[in-house]
Protein backbone atom coordinates (compact mmCIF):
# COMPACT_ATOMS: atom_id res chain seq x y z
CA UNK A 1 0.00 0.00 0.00
CA UNK A 2 0.77 3.51 -1.04
CA UNK A 3 2.44 5.85 1.66
CA UNK A 4 0.85 9.51 1.36
CA UNK A 5 2.62 11.88 0.88
CA UNK A 6 1.99 14.10 3.51
CA UNK A 7 2.24 10.92 5.78
CA UNK A 8 5.80 10.72 4.67
CA UNK A 9 6.70 14.47 5.06
CA UNK A 10 5.10 14.36 8.45
CA UNK A 11 7.61 11.02 9.28
CA UNK A 12 10.37 12.84 7.90
CA UNK A 13 10.26 15.46 10.51
CA UNK A 14 9.68 14.00 13.41
CA UNK A 15 12.92 11.83 12.28
CA UNK A 16 14.93 14.79 12.06
CA UNK A 17 13.28 15.95 15.43
CA UNK A 18 14.11 12.50 17.11
CA UNK A 19 18.05 12.57 15.43
CA UNK A 20 18.58 16.17 16.76
CA UNK A 21 17.00 15.10 20.03
CA UNK A 22 19.91 12.56 20.64
CA UNK A 23 22.47 14.42 18.71
CA UNK A 24 25.67 14.96 20.38
CA UNK A 25 28.74 17.19 19.82
CA UNK A 26 31.03 16.17 17.42
CA UNK A 27 34.44 15.34 18.83
CA UNK A 28 37.62 17.64 17.85
CA UNK A 29 39.04 14.23 15.91
CA UNK A 30 37.84 11.03 15.21
CA UNK A 31 39.25 8.00 14.30
CA UNK A 32 37.40 4.89 12.45
CA UNK A 33 37.18 1.78 10.90
CA UNK A 34 34.94 1.91 7.80
CA UNK A 35 32.85 -1.19 6.49
CA UNK A 36 30.00 -1.01 3.65
CA UNK A 37 27.59 -3.50 2.24
CA UNK A 38 25.60 -3.10 -0.79
CA UNK A 39 21.68 -2.77 -0.66
CA UNK A 40 18.70 -2.81 -2.20
CA UNK A 41 19.53 -3.44 -5.56
CA UNK A 42 16.98 -2.25 -8.68
CA UNK A 43 16.64 -4.72 -11.41
CA UNK A 44 15.30 -2.81 -15.46
CA UNK A 45 13.29 -5.63 -15.48
CA UNK A 46 11.95 -8.81 -14.02
CA UNK A 47 14.51 -10.70 -15.79
CA UNK A 48 17.15 -8.57 -13.76
CA UNK A 49 19.95 -10.39 -12.63
CA UNK A 50 21.66 -9.31 -9.36
CA UNK A 51 24.20 -10.72 -7.32
CA UNK A 52 25.47 -9.02 -3.88
CA UNK A 53 28.39 -10.49 -1.52
CA UNK A 54 28.31 -8.44 1.60
CA UNK A 55 31.33 -10.50 2.89
CA UNK A 56 34.43 -10.81 0.73
CA UNK A 57 36.55 -12.10 3.97
CA UNK A 58 36.22 -16.13 3.06
CA UNK A 59 36.12 -15.18 -0.78
CA UNK A 60 33.65 -13.90 -3.14
CA UNK A 61 30.05 -16.17 -3.91
CA UNK A 62 30.96 -18.58 -6.19
CA UNK A 63 28.54 -17.37 -9.16
CA UNK A 64 30.18 -14.04 -9.08
CA UNK A 65 32.54 -13.03 -12.72
CA UNK A 66 35.62 -12.45 -11.16
CA UNK A 67 37.66 -11.23 -14.55
CA UNK A 68 39.35 -7.87 -13.92
CA UNK A 69 38.77 -7.94 -10.63
CA UNK A 70 40.85 -5.42 -7.82
CA UNK A 71 43.76 -7.27 -7.04
CA UNK A 72 43.39 -5.92 -3.44
CA UNK A 73 40.07 -7.50 -3.12
CA UNK A 74 40.72 -11.25 -5.11
CA UNK A 75 40.64 -13.69 -4.17
CA UNK A 76 39.24 -12.12 -0.60
CA UNK A 77 38.99 -8.84 0.88
CA UNK A 78 39.52 -7.33 4.13
CA UNK A 79 36.48 -6.98 6.34
CA UNK A 80 33.78 -4.04 5.51
CA UNK A 81 34.46 -5.03 1.61
CA UNK A 82 31.58 -5.59 -0.44
CA UNK A 83 31.18 -6.58 -4.39
CA UNK A 84 27.34 -6.15 -6.45
CA UNK A 85 27.41 -7.43 -9.62
CA UNK A 86 24.83 -7.09 -12.38
CA UNK A 87 23.52 -8.71 -15.70
CA UNK A 88 23.90 -11.43 -17.63
CA UNK A 89 27.03 -11.44 -20.02
CA UNK A 90 26.35 -10.79 -23.65
CA UNK A 91 27.45 -13.51 -26.07
CA UNK A 92 28.33 -11.28 -29.04
CA UNK A 93 31.16 -9.06 -27.56
CA UNK A 94 34.99 -9.57 -26.93
CA UNK A 95 34.12 -8.76 -23.69
CA UNK A 96 31.72 -10.86 -22.27
CA UNK A 97 31.65 -9.84 -18.66
CA UNK A 98 29.09 -8.77 -16.26
CA UNK A 99 28.88 -5.38 -14.84
CA UNK A 100 29.91 -5.11 -11.16
CA UNK A 101 31.09 -2.42 -8.12
CA UNK A 102 33.43 -2.88 -5.73
CA UNK A 103 34.09 -1.51 -2.26
CA UNK A 104 37.07 -1.40 -0.56
CA UNK A 105 37.33 0.26 2.81
CA UNK A 106 40.10 2.68 4.31
CA UNK A 107 40.19 3.60 8.10
CA UNK A 108 40.75 7.09 9.03
CA UNK A 109 42.54 8.63 11.65
CA UNK A 110 42.87 12.04 13.38
CA UNK A 111 39.45 13.43 10.87
CA UNK A 112 38.23 17.27 12.06
CA UNK A 113 35.01 18.58 11.24
CA UNK A 114 34.83 20.00 7.29
CA UNK A 115 38.54 18.16 6.52
CA UNK A 116 38.40 15.69 3.32
CA UNK A 117 39.40 12.08 4.66
CA UNK A 118 39.50 8.99 1.76
CA UNK A 119 37.03 6.47 3.46
CA UNK A 120 37.14 3.70 0.26
CA UNK A 121 37.56 2.95 -3.17
CA UNK A 122 34.81 2.53 -5.50
CA UNK A 123 36.02 -0.56 -8.14
CA UNK A 124 33.58 -0.28 -11.12
CA UNK A 125 34.15 -2.48 -13.81
CA UNK A 126 31.92 -2.10 -16.94
CA UNK A 127 30.88 -4.99 -18.66
CA UNK A 128 28.92 -5.66 -21.78
CA UNK A 129 25.55 -7.10 -20.95
CA UNK A 130 22.32 -8.37 -22.12
CA UNK A 131 19.30 -6.15 -22.49
CA UNK A 132 16.65 -6.10 -19.41
CA UNK A 133 19.12 -8.41 -17.27
CA UNK A 134 20.93 -5.07 -15.65
CA UNK A 135 20.39 -2.76 -12.65
CA UNK A 136 19.13 0.96 -12.15
CA UNK A 137 20.34 1.73 -8.62
CA UNK A 138 21.76 -0.04 -5.67
CA UNK A 139 22.61 1.76 -2.14
CA UNK A 140 25.91 1.81 -0.54
CA UNK A 141 25.49 1.49 3.19
CA UNK A 142 28.38 2.52 5.24
CA UNK A 143 29.30 2.32 9.20
CA UNK A 144 31.48 4.37 10.53
CA UNK A 145 33.19 2.31 13.76
CA UNK A 146 34.80 4.37 16.28
CA UNK A 147 38.51 3.84 17.73
CA UNK A 148 38.94 7.24 19.34
CA UNK A 149 37.74 8.87 21.04
CA UNK A 150 36.07 5.54 22.88
CA UNK A 151 32.68 4.75 23.68
CA UNK A 152 30.89 6.52 20.60
CA UNK A 153 28.57 4.69 19.23
CA UNK A 154 28.76 3.31 15.13
CA UNK A 155 27.58 5.68 12.55
CA UNK A 156 25.36 4.08 9.93
CA UNK A 157 24.54 5.96 6.90
CA UNK A 158 23.32 4.91 3.66
CA UNK A 159 24.17 6.64 -0.26
CA UNK A 160 21.65 5.50 -2.81
CA UNK A 161 23.88 5.30 -6.82
CA UNK A 162 22.29 5.63 -10.07
CA UNK A 163 23.62 2.94 -12.50
CA UNK A 164 23.31 4.85 -15.68
CA UNK A 165 23.16 2.55 -18.48
CA UNK A 166 24.17 3.03 -21.96
CA UNK A 167 23.19 1.98 -25.36
CA UNK A 168 26.74 0.65 -27.10
CA UNK A 169 28.08 2.35 -30.18
CA UNK A 170 31.31 3.14 -32.03
CA UNK A 171 31.87 6.02 -30.05
CA UNK A 172 33.42 5.49 -26.66
CA UNK A 173 32.44 8.16 -24.78
CA UNK A 174 28.69 8.15 -25.72
CA UNK A 175 29.12 3.67 -24.97
CA UNK A 176 30.50 5.05 -21.09
CA UNK A 177 28.53 4.26 -18.21
CA UNK A 178 27.98 6.16 -15.33
CA UNK A 179 27.68 5.46 -11.13
CA UNK A 180 25.58 8.92 -10.22
CA UNK A 181 25.50 9.55 -6.51
CA UNK A 182 21.58 10.54 -5.47
CA UNK A 183 22.08 12.13 -2.51
CA UNK A 184 25.57 12.62 -1.79
CA UNK A 185 25.08 14.14 1.74
CA UNK A 186 23.28 11.82 4.76
CA UNK A 187 22.21 13.30 7.95
CA UNK A 188 24.55 12.06 11.42
CA UNK A 189 23.69 12.39 14.72
CA UNK A 190 25.88 15.10 15.89
CA UNK A 191 26.12 18.73 16.40
CA UNK A 192 28.36 21.68 16.62
CA UNK A 193 28.66 23.08 19.75
CA UNK A 194 25.58 25.74 18.22
CA UNK A 195 23.29 22.69 17.72
CA UNK A 196 23.71 22.72 14.06
CA UNK A 197 23.73 18.81 12.52
CA UNK A 198 26.46 17.42 11.20
CA UNK A 199 26.26 15.51 7.87
CA UNK A 200 28.27 12.95 6.13
CA UNK A 201 29.28 14.15 2.64
CA UNK A 202 30.60 12.08 -0.22
CA UNK A 203 32.50 12.59 -3.34
CA UNK A 204 34.17 11.10 -6.11
CA UNK A 205 37.66 11.81 -6.75
CA UNK A 206 39.31 10.66 -10.07
CA UNK A 207 42.21 8.44 -10.08
CA UNK A 208 44.93 9.72 -12.00
CA UNK A 209 46.65 6.14 -11.97
CA UNK A 210 43.76 5.07 -14.13
CA UNK A 211 42.46 8.29 -15.99
CA UNK A 212 42.18 6.64 -19.15
CA UNK A 213 39.83 4.24 -18.22
CA UNK A 214 37.70 6.15 -15.76
CA UNK A 215 36.76 9.55 -15.07
CA UNK A 216 35.05 11.50 -12.15
CA UNK A 217 33.45 13.98 -11.29
CA UNK A 218 32.13 15.33 -8.26
CA UNK A 219 29.38 12.77 -8.04
CA UNK A 220 29.85 10.96 -11.08
CA UNK A 221 32.02 8.24 -11.51
CA UNK A 222 32.57 7.17 -15.37
CA UNK A 223 34.07 4.06 -16.64
CA UNK A 224 34.54 3.43 -20.59
CA UNK A 225 33.24 -0.09 -21.95
CA UNK A 226 35.33 -3.10 -21.39
CA UNK A 227 37.37 -1.45 -18.71
CA UNK A 228 37.76 -1.37 -15.03
CA UNK A 229 38.00 2.12 -13.13
CA UNK A 230 38.43 3.17 -9.98
CA UNK A 231 37.39 6.55 -7.81
CA UNK A 232 38.46 7.17 -4.12
CA UNK A 233 35.43 7.78 -2.26
CA UNK A 234 35.71 10.68 0.06
CA UNK A 235 34.11 11.91 3.11
CA UNK A 236 33.45 14.53 5.12
CA UNK A 237 31.63 15.65 7.91
CA UNK A 238 29.78 19.00 7.74
CA UNK A 239 27.00 21.72 8.94
CA UNK A 240 26.92 23.05 5.20
CA UNK A 241 27.09 20.30 2.77
CA UNK A 242 28.12 20.96 -0.82
CA UNK A 243 29.54 24.14 0.06
CA UNK A 244 33.55 23.42 -0.45
CA UNK A 245 35.03 21.71 -3.78
CA UNK A 246 36.75 18.23 -3.19
CA UNK A 247 40.67 19.00 -4.27
CA UNK A 248 40.16 19.36 -7.78
CA UNK A 249 42.70 17.34 -10.81
CA UNK A 250 44.49 19.65 -12.99
CA UNK A 251 42.59 22.25 -15.38
CA UNK A 252 43.80 20.17 -18.78
CA UNK A 253 41.70 17.39 -17.04
CA UNK A 254 38.71 19.12 -15.93
CA UNK A 255 38.66 20.65 -19.68
CA UNK A 256 38.41 16.92 -20.97
CA UNK A 257 35.70 16.34 -18.36
CA UNK A 258 33.64 18.86 -19.37
CA UNK A 259 34.04 17.70 -23.02
CA UNK A 260 32.10 14.69 -22.23
CA UNK A 261 28.59 14.22 -22.42
CA UNK A 262 26.83 11.85 -19.72
CA UNK A 263 26.12 7.58 -20.60
CA UNK A 264 23.87 5.44 -19.66
CA UNK A 265 24.57 2.05 -19.79
CA UNK A 266 25.44 -0.94 -22.25
CA UNK A 267 22.83 -3.33 -23.62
Amino acid sequence: MNTPIAFRSIFGILAILTLETNAQVLPGTLSFSVSGSFENGVGQEATSILITDNDLTDGHAPEMDLHDSPAALNPEGPVGSAAFQWGLAADWTSYAHTSALWFQPIAAADVAADQFFNLGILHYRNGTIQSKTGASAVDLALQLNFSNPSGLSPISTRFTSDLINSINSDDPVASADIVSLRNPAAPLNFTDSSGRQYFLELSFKVDQTTIDNSLSTVDEFRVFEGNLGRAELLGRFTTSPGIAAIPEPSTALLSVLGTLAFFRRKR
